[in-house]
């Protein structure tokens, strides 16, 4: 509803990664539909690997800020499809693509669709 929750179906190729990225919300609950995703967390301060674990089919996860920064990938050769729920809701957030903690980037999620309804061009 984008006032208390946002609520996102991701799907992933193979091999697909998100970059190292904050969650400016109270956390991301992550359920995983189909495959599995794996999770790599971040320290805050410098950006070392803390964590390194694989979710399967089925099983649930959730980060917040305070357990440190993340980014998810797909480790299989197939397609992977997760639930991602966001409370509050967010319009930005930090993403770190060059393995620095120094200087992150300001990303909006891209949504292809919002209530069923087309709002974005996939290509």
């Amino acid at each position: 509803d984008h006032k208390s929750y946002t609520l996102l179906l991701l799907c992933w190729n193979a091999g697909q990664e998100s970059p190292i990225h904050d969650h400016p919300c109270d956390g991301c609950w992550l359920h995983v539909l189909k495959g599995s995703v794996r999770e790599w967390r971040y320290h805050k301060e410098d950006l070392r690997c803390i964590s390194d674990e694989t979710f399967q089919e089925g099983q649930l996860g959730y980060i917040t800020d305070s357990m440190g920064y993340h980014k998810l990938g797909n480790p299989t050769q197939g397609p992977s499809v997760t639930l991602h729920l966001y409370a509050p809701p967010f319009q930005q957030c930090r993403v770190w693509c060059n393995g620095s903690a120094q200087n992150p980037s300001s990303a909006s999620s891209p949504n292809y669709s919002e209530f069923g309804q087309v709002i974005a061009d996939p290509a």
